[in-house]
């Protein structure tokens, strides 16, 4: 009767030991994947941020304007006449971040390239088409406003950043300059 007893208590410990073990490892692993999600999600949010920097440094450079002899307002972005270098940096800089950036903010930002790449370069230097461009610019730039200040309101909200980014169709579309198409072919 003795061992039995002995036996019945042993195999209880056992039993509630086992399962003890395996409730402890199923939280565990639970666990290091939360962790594990959680510091993912923290690097997708900072490149994030990184990018939205950008944004924000193209956006204070096209919200100062400055009034020329002839009262032709153009934006500060466009004040060196010959600085399309400087331009084209900063404008790049915002672009290559686009896989940070929401598919409106981003396309927001395409087309402000477009009509860099398409109206700019011309002989009459920055100045000249920062003044011919000036309310065009300026819409797209109210636009990539509204776009940063939404996109802030959610950038938390990692999973459904993804999820947006994985569903997006494509948005390439074919440069034309000059009423020519640009193709890699």
């Amino acid at each position: 009767m003795t061992t039995q007893i002995w036996l019945a208590i042993l195999s209880s410990s056992l039993l509630s030991g086992i399962f003890g073990a395996l409730i402890a490892g199923v939280f565990n692993l639970r666990q290091k994947q939360n962790e594990y999600s959680n510091e993912y999600y923290k690097l997708v949010l900072q490149r994030r941020i990184q990018a939205y920097d950008d944004v924000e440094q193209l956006v204070i450079n096209l919200k100062a304007a400055i009034l020329d002899t002839d009262n032709r307002p153009y934006h500060l972005l466009f004040s060196r006449d010959d600085d399309w270098e400087d331009l084209h940096k900063l404008i790049f800089s915002v672009m290559s971040k686009g896989l940070w950036l929401s598919p409106q903010l981003f396309s927001t930002i395409r087309e402000f390239n477009l009509l860099v790449f398409n109206d700019g370069q011309a002989k009459d230097g920055l100045i000249e088409f920062g003044k011919r461009n000036y309310t065009t610019i300026a819409k797209l730039r109210e636009s990539i406003e509204r776009h940063h200040a939404s996109d802030m309101l959610k950038l938390h909200d990692v999973p459904s950043f993804l999820r947006l980014k994985r569903r997006t169709k494509s948005a390439f579309e074919p440069i034309v300059y000059k009423n020519r198409i640009i193709d890699e072919a």
